[in-house]
């Protein structure tokens, strides 16, 4: 499982940062001008930062979510390609369901009662999470099918031997 999901355990954290950080940029640049125009480049790559650790953790949290389902339900890889995508994208969005449901819990008994809008930033960040998620192991799956590639043999090999 490990041989054929290393690329997606790695481009996930770093694809998550960088949606996150795209998602400021497209904020800021359709957001407010008078805001747009006060902002210093400290302030725009502290916001950069806070949207992609953000970004880090909910990609984190699909990334675990996702390799718990895949591990429960085909722990040695015997369905089908299309089953484990499907498992790995339900797995990926229920993980992410699962932290913004903790972070609305917690936030709701330490403050305000801001649940209903975390709910809903929650279940659109999973429908994002499951689709990226099931496009990088649909990658990963059809990278594992492909067979190696076969070393030819040179078209002179004694051209350098008699050389």
């Amino acid at each position: 499982m490990v041989h054929r999901y290393w690329p997606v355990v790695l481009l996930a954290p770093v694809i998550g940062f960088l949606l996150a950080a795209v998602v400021f940029v497209v904020m800021a640049l359709g957001g407010n001008a008078w805001i747009r125009s006060g902002a210093s480049v400290e302030s725009v790559a502290r916001a950069i930062l806070f949207f992609g650790s953000v970004g880090l953790a909910v990609s984190l949290a699909a990334l675990i979510g996702g390799i718990i389902v895949v591990a429960c339900v085909d722990r040695p890889l015997e369905k089908t390609s299309g089953a484990r995508t499907a498992s790995a994208a339900l797995g990926a969005a229920s993980g992410v369901l699962v932290l913004g449901i903790v972070f609305a819990t917690v936030q709701g008994t330490i403050g305000e009662s801001w649940a209903y809008l975390i709910i809903t930033f929650t279940l659109v960040l999973a429908a994002a999470a499951g689709i990226v998620a099931a496009l990088l192991v649909y990658r990963a799956e059809r990278r594992s099918e492909r067979p190696p590639p076969t070393r030819g043999e040179h078209p002179l090999p004694r051209a350098w031997v008699e050389f």
